[in-house]
């Protein structure tokens, strides 16, 4: 079974797993793990969550920052089979992981996945004067 575990920096995992829920609904294949937000170590954190998987299991997990410490953790376990990590999240990578999780090859899918949030980062005032000259130039 493919799982999906997003791991950040404060409560940004858990506030995309709201996120998430209001536009996809609930996702039973999501954990979250909100790490420096109390005492709870984030090694032992992850270190749980690994050892309730199945050793079928395919894992993709998103975390905030390349070069952060959650990511830092992670990296540990990209000696097991079927874990996948990506780094540098947005909501739309994660929404589309989520609406195509069913897809058969984990590498396509988590490469369109990164293409579509790549593609949602706009800077919003560029585009406006885009569109406003290709209507002026239209009419």
């Amino acid at each position: 079974m493919r799982k999906f575990l997003i791991a950040a920096h404060g409560t940004l995992a858990s506030g995309m797993q709201s996120a998430l829920q209001i536009i996809a609904g609930d996702s039973a294949k999501m954990t979250v793990i909100d790490a420096f937000v109390d005492i709870q170590n984030p090694a032992d954190q992850i270190q749980a969550y690994f050892s309730q998987l199945c050793e079928e299991d395919e894992l993709i997990i998103l975390t905030d920052m390349p070069g952060g410490s959650v990511n830092q953790l992670m990296m540990r376990y990209l000696c097991r089979p079927q874990t996948h990590l990506i780094s540098g999240i947005n909501l739309n990578l994660v929404l589309t992981l989520i609406l195509n999780a069913e897809e058969a090859d984990t590498s396509a899918l988590i490469h369109h996945a990164i293409e579509e949030g790549r593609d949602q980062i706009l800077y919003i005032n560029e585009k406006m004067e885009q569109l406003s000259s290709e209507m002026n130039a239209f009419f």
